[in-house]
């Protein structure tokens, strides 16, 4: 019953069909899509809650401002002497100290040398990563503190392990 040319046949509803199947496919991506990240961060916010009620949650790790390249143990004097002053700094300040071992990891050595800039050329080296302070080699109490606390520090200071016991290093408090 139906002529040619007659726009109210089963070709129209053929082209019809084909343009709501064209739109709907990706129309049905789109919605799955935002449902499922939804759902997603709404799951976490659920296991994340429940994981603080039953006191197992941990907030995600940030990385520390402060650190220091060093060696193994008894490897360098200077690395030894100044890893007992970043220790009783920490228990002075109640911060952490970062330590990153260059001696045995290639990945670490690569770090050490993005944060020396080629300007120390060794051990040990501190880095504070919020003020762009840095210490290399063997330094003073006062200077130590003032890296920490974000002062004015100096990069190389003079001063050699004979040194450590100047009288202006009793007046620093740890």
């Amino acid at each position: 019953n139906f002529r040619v040319g007659d726009n109210s046949g089963p070709t129209k509803v053929r082209q019809v069909t084909n343009i709501m199947r064209l739109v709907s496919i990706p129309s049905i991506c789109i919605i799955f899509l935002a449902k499922s990240f939804t759902e997603a961060s709404i799951q976490k916010k659920v296991v994340n809650g429940f994981k603080r009620f039953a006191g197992t949650y941990r907030e995600p790790e940030t990385y520390n401002n402060l650190v220091i390249f060093t060696t193994d143990p008894n490897v360098s004097n200077h690395c030894d002497n100044m890893m007992e002053m970043v220790e009783a700094l920490e228990d002075y300040l109640k911060i952490k100290v970062e330590r990153v071992n260059v001696w045995r990891s290639q990945l670490n050595f690569k770090l050490f040398e993005k944060f020396d800039r080629r300007e120390c050329n060794g051990l040990p080296l501190l880095v504070n990563r919020k003020t762009g302070a840095r210490i290399c080699g063997i330094s003073t109490k006062q200077n130590l503190l003032n890296w920490a606390t974000g002062k004015k520090t100096e990069f190389m200071p003079e001063m050699y392990p004979d040194d450590m016991d100047s009288p202006n290093e009793d007046d620093v408090p740890f």
